[in-house]
């Protein structure tokens, strides 16, 4: 019934033009006839007369209120009252226009098209092609200002009438009236993969082939109230299917026309490059080609070391030199049996040390799932308020505690084994090859994993945010990829973060690189020493507090999902937290914890009963409330103070750098019982030499996640979990491949050149000599047995 509106609509939208026009050409005559002769038989339109009447009613201006007012005039199920449209005909005789009929390259083939049934549901097009989606759809076409756009747009309402599959799918694929608004459901998606599949090319003359585009709708602010800090804001993510012609300005102004006439001008509406799909033939770029060609050279190498490996073991040949073992150091069999060797060293009792490596990473890595589920799109924003509000759920909060574990062992480790070089050196000791072998031994697997993201990540998958977040990451790395191989792109181009996590590698080395200055003084002066490292641990203390208090900044890096949707735009995140200056403290109680475990091992010197209980407790206690604390944060009822965040930003890092201190050196000496077994556990150990890969393709994992989401998750906490615990395998097993690839043979290499250029080693099996045995707490044994 209402689709015969249409041509009602048509003929009461040119009379009313009349006046206007006041030209003296009269109305196109087989349009005039074909009008007439519904007119005269008192008929209802079929879809074939509507596939060329509804071309010519977004020609002649419809208007909405024109609709209204002949709405009336519809009666007895779609028939018009014959004496009324004989009126409307006789003055549609004398209409005038200046707007030619339309121009079809297909309006033969329309004519002549037969209806096409649809076997699953034959009436599917008359029961969502409504007059006002059609209408709407007709003045949104109509006021798209690209031709070819436009005259694809044309096809697709022909297509909707005449029952084509095609353009049935395209409507069907984008997204409909919003559901679950007000529960805070953000995204609605569409169906993406039906979408991109669409391919009109029976027909001939214009092939549609669609683009799946995901505009952002942005509700008007009603007055500026007190800023909220929780659930998505007023940012709608809403599908549309569209013809791949199209560009992403042509589906701007499609979807704002759409809006304007349902919810009026209110909205705003943004379409980028990024956020438009289509199904493309693979460019591959010279770079892509280079990446491939270094892939493949590594590759040749690996297969050629394994099977010479392999000739070696088969034939019992044991004659090893310099070259030999350079060339076994790319080997698979030979660094896979470096990887899942369960042996430690075990001179100087730090076994605890690649437990909580482990366990560091592998909550890292649900603490970015956290976030990246959280950020994406989810079917009630208000979940992850609830979850975050939670106390016992505060552990998943506090990741970049975890981030700071790893400044301090890293401080520790070097500041140990500098300190027993020293010793053994009587001070005379060139730290330049360390330092120079050191970013050899790093950056090589992180140059791959960039190179990675700046050619063949855009390129591996495909899905609703895909072009958003894949070719955004991209565009990064191009621009920034300098800032990370120099170790400075937390200071330089944050805008531009390549690779969110990887601020840390360039604090963790600039602090590498100073670290000498702070150990050599703790070894050259034993009293000025530690004065010197406790005024700098001072200082930390005092600069983030300092900041934190002036700037009015959180008190720590606080996980609100609409915050993060984009981590790197953050401005706390890229202003303040990235920052080294903002990490010293724990890097500073690392190089302290190292330096008084080096003179308690030195001295022999045993802990007290009393004296173990009160650290044990001590630890306990802060690091329990250095955890959980920071869900007073989240909490409704919170009200933020200048003095508290400042406060909490600088004691946090000093507890929490002292209840590691204990830990570490509690298992070094022996005092670790059951946690100490716990943490030496010998399984761990294989997953400990994964950690520095597992960080590195970590976001591959988060991004490619919820890139091809083509749904809205339901968040609880057993979902979280479960997609934290695949996330924490990916990852681990991208790491592994990494790792044999590139990392333990670089890592092979830097070994044998440092025992020629800068002996005796300084690695983990540094330290085999008898005294150095005899130096270490002989309470060790209690744990050994």
């Amino acid at each position: 019934m209402l689709l015969a509106l249409l041509a009602i609509a048509c003929v009461c939208a040119a009379a009313d033009n009349y006046t206007d026009l006041k030209l003296n050409t009269t109305i196109d005559q087989r349009l005039h006839n074909r009008l007439s002769t519904f007119f005269d038989t008192n008929r209802t339109l079929d879809r074939r007369d509507l596939a060329l009447l509804n071309r010519t009613a977004q020609t002649l201006g419809i208007k909405k209120e024109v609709v209204e007012k002949i709405s009336d005039l519809i009666k007895n199920n779609g028939t018009v009252e014959t004496g009324i449209l004989s009126r409307l005909s006789e003055e549609a005789k004398g209409i005038v226009t200046a707007l030619p009929y339309p121009t079809l390259p297909y309006k033969e083939e329309i004519g002549k098209d037969k209806l096409v049934p649809i076997d699953e549901s034959p009436d599917y097009a008359s029961s969502v092609v409504l007059a006002s989606d059609l209408l709407s759809l007709t003045s949104a076409v109509a006021s798209v200002q690209e031709k070819v756009c436009r005259e694809q747009g044309y096809r697709f309402l022909d297509g909707l009438l005449l029952n084509k599959r095609w353009a049935l799918r395209m409507f069907d694929a984008s997204a409909k009236s919003p559901q679950g608004l007000l529960f805070g459901s953000s995204y609605h998606l569409g169906n993406f993969d039906e979408c991109v599949a669409i391919d009109d090319s029976t027909d001939g003359g214009i092939t549609v082939e669609g683009q799946y585009c995901l505009a952002t709708i942005k509700w008007p602010k009603k007055h500026k109230a007190k800023k909220v800090r929780t659930g998505r804001g007023e940012t709608l993510r809403w599908a549309v299917c569209v013809p791949s012609a199209c560009s992403a300005k042509s589906v701007n102004s499609f979807v704002s026309s759409v809006l304007s006439h349902t919810v009026g001008n209110r909205t705003s509406v943004q379409v980028t490059e990024r956020d438009c799909y289509s199904r493309t033939p693979l460019t591959v770029t010279s770079l892509d080609v280079g990446f491939l060609a270094v892939i493949l050279f590594f590759a040749v190498i690996l297969l050629f070391s394994t099977i010479y490996e392999f000739y070696k073991i088969k034939w019992g040949v044991n004659k090893t030199s310099v070259l030999h073992n350079l060339v076994v150091s790319f080997s698979v069999i030979h660094n896979v049996k470096k990887l899942i060797s369960c042996k430690q060293n075990h001179t100087l009792g730090l076994e605890c040390v690649t437990g909580i490596k482990t366990l560091a990473m592998v909550f890292i890595i649900a603490g970015h799932a956290c976030l990246f589920i959280a950020s994406g799109p989810v079917m009630d924003a208000e979940a992850w308020d609830r979850l975050v509000r939670h106390p016992a759920d505060a552990f998943m909060l506090n990741n970049s505690l975890l981030v700071d574990t790893f400044l301090f062992l890293s401080a520790f480790l070097f500041c140990r084994l500098l300190l027993i070089e020293l010793d053994k050196r009587k001070g005379r000791l060139n730290v330049i090859p360390i330092l120079v072998f050191r970013y050899i031994r790093v950056t090589p697997a992180y140059i791959v994993v960039i190179l990675f993201y700046m050619t063949w990540l855009p390129k591996i998958g495909e899905g609703p945010l895909w072009e958003d977040r894949m070719q955004l990451e991209q565009e990064r790395c191009m621009t920034s990829w300098w800032a990370n191989i120099l170790y400075i792109n937390n200071y330089v181009n944050t805008d531009h973060l390549c690779m969110f996590q990887s601020w840390y590698l360039s604090v963790d080395t600039q602090l590498f690189f100073v670290a000498p200055i702070f150990i050599f003084s703790l070894w050259r002066w034993r009293r000025v020493g530690p004065i010197f490292i406790s005024i700098s641990i001072i200082v930390s203390v005092i600069i983030p507090a300092v900041i934190t208090y002036k700037n009015y900044l959180d008190p720590t890096l606080l996980f609100y999902a609409k915050e993060f949707t984009d981590i790197v735009s953050n401005f706390y995140f890229k202003t303040e937290y990235i920052k080294t200056h903002m990490k010293l403290t724990t890097y500073f109680m690392g190089l302290l914890t190292g330096y008084i475990l080096h003179r308690i091992q030195e001295k022999d010197y045993k802990f007290s009963r009393i004296f173990k209980v009160f650290a044990w407790t001590t630890s306990i206690i802060l690091g329990t409330v250095t955890t959980f604390s920071v869900s007073v944060f989240y909490q409704d009822w919170y009200e933020y103070n200048n003095i508290e965040a400042a406060a909490y930003i600088s004691l946090h890092k000093v507890a929490w750098g002292i209840a590691n201190g204990w830990l570490v050196t509690a298992c070094a000496t022996g005092s670790g019982g059951y946690l100490g077994k716990l943490l030496s556990w010998k399984f761990l150990v294989p997953l400990s030499r994964l950690t520095f890969c597992a960080y590195l393709v970590n976001g591959v994992v988060e991004l490619y996640y919820v890139g091809q989401l083509r749904h809205p998750l339901h968040i609880t906490f057993f979902t979280v979990v479960a997609n934290a615990i695949s996330h924490i395998i990916l990852t681990f097993f991208l790491a592994t491949l990494l790792c044999l690839s590139f990392e333990s043979p670089i890592h092979g290499i830097e070994k044998i050149l440092l025992r020629m250029f800068a002996r005796p080693v300084l690695s983990d099996n540094a330290m085999r000599n008898q005294q150095d045995q005899i130096s270490r707490n002989t309470s060790q044994r209690k744990l050994e047995t």
